[in-house]
């Protein structure tokens, strides 16, 4: 496969009529695919969707006023918003997905993935791979409150091993959303390296057939995702930590699905002029300073000359 799959760039039409523009989504990062960033890597054209970082239905369902809010930053750039939720209550998470989808979502995702000892601890995000009857239950209800709106799931393959890949395709077979994310690691697996992840994707993708199956993990370069299209026949990639190294990354794919691969779009100076253009859209805050360090850490790596001076400017 000298280029990847075409396919990609059409538009994923879900069952109200509203569509992401193509199958190649910026993945959710907590902390990251927020504020600054994506006012800046929207400014720059360089995201067609946006997946927003979980939101936590805890006790009770925040008021739409609230939920705006929460979407706010992805709205105002005119593209279509994925909300993500997070919980372990189904009604709640049901009546929050119905709100989400009031206020301008073009899809509520129910996140099954998250490895955080401290979400872990709560038994919601990753932990919810251990009670598949649970799932289908939550996404059930989320799709019965969401009438024809769209509804979808983040997941990995497994918690402890990948052999728990059939009962939790068998929950979201049973619920059928609209769309699952698959990340190939287990929820113990953290962010480990691990044997023949496309195989696992693979697997988890024959299970679900009939479902638009987004493939998540490692997704660094164009190479990354042409191994993962080869190999696990994804519709489609969700790049996440891949867009801290290279913001250009999701153009650089549709452009390989064109047919038009390039080895970057972004010089270094262009990375560090986004750089600059997030720490001037965050103020400068002391709170996000860690963030800007954060990314310039996987953009130019830690011996950089970049990181180093950044490092400096921020000591002082």
């Amino acid at each position: 496969m000298d280029f990847l799959p075409k396919e990609w760039l059409q538009p994923l039409v879900f069952r109200d009529g509203r569509a992401l523009p193509n199958r190649i989504l910026p993945g959710p990062m907590d902390g990251v695919t927020e504020g600054s960033f994506v006012s800046v890597l929207d400014a720059a054209g360089l995201a067609d969707a946006w997946f927003t970082p979980f939101i936590r239905i805890s006790n009770g369902v925040p008021k739409r006023a609230r939920l705006r809010e929460k979407l706010a930053p992805y709205l105002a750039t005119g593209k279509p918003v994925i909300a993500q939720i997070m919980g372990i209550y189904p009604d709640l998470l049901a009546e929050a997905a119905r709100r989400l989808h009031e206020v301008g979502a073009v899809c509520v995702d129910l996140n099954c993935a998250c490895p955080s000892v401290t979400v872990l601890g709560s038994h919601s995000g990753g932990y919810c791979l251990t009670e598949p009857y649970w799932m289908a239950e939550a996404l059930t209800k989320m799709k019965a409150a969401c009438g024809s709106h769209a509804v979808s799931v983040k997941i990995r393959c497994g918690f402890y091993g990948t052999d728990e890949m059939p009962d939790i395709a068998a929950a979201i077979r049973e619920a059928a959303p609209d769309m699952v994310t698959c990340h190939f690691r287990t929820v113990r697996e953290l962010y480990k390296p691990v044997q023949e992840p496309y195989l696992r994707l693979a697997q988890m993708h024959a299970l679900l057939p009939d479902i638009p199956f987004i493939g998540s993990g490692d997704l660094f370069t164009i190479e990354d995702a042409r191994r993962m299209a080869e190999e696990a026949h994804v519709d489609g990639v969700a790049p996440a930590r891949g867009l801290l190294k290279n913001p250009a990354l999701l153009k650089e794919i549709a452009a390989a699905c064109a047919g038009n691969p390039c080895a970057s779009t972004l010089t270094p100076e262009q990375r560090l002029a986004l750089l600059n253009r997030i720490g001037e859209a965050s103020g400068h805050k002391r709170r996000d300073q860690g963030f800007l360090l954060k990314i310039a850490r996987e953009m130019f790596g830690e011996d950089s000359s970049e990181f180093q001076q950044l490092l400096e400017e921020i000591s002082n």
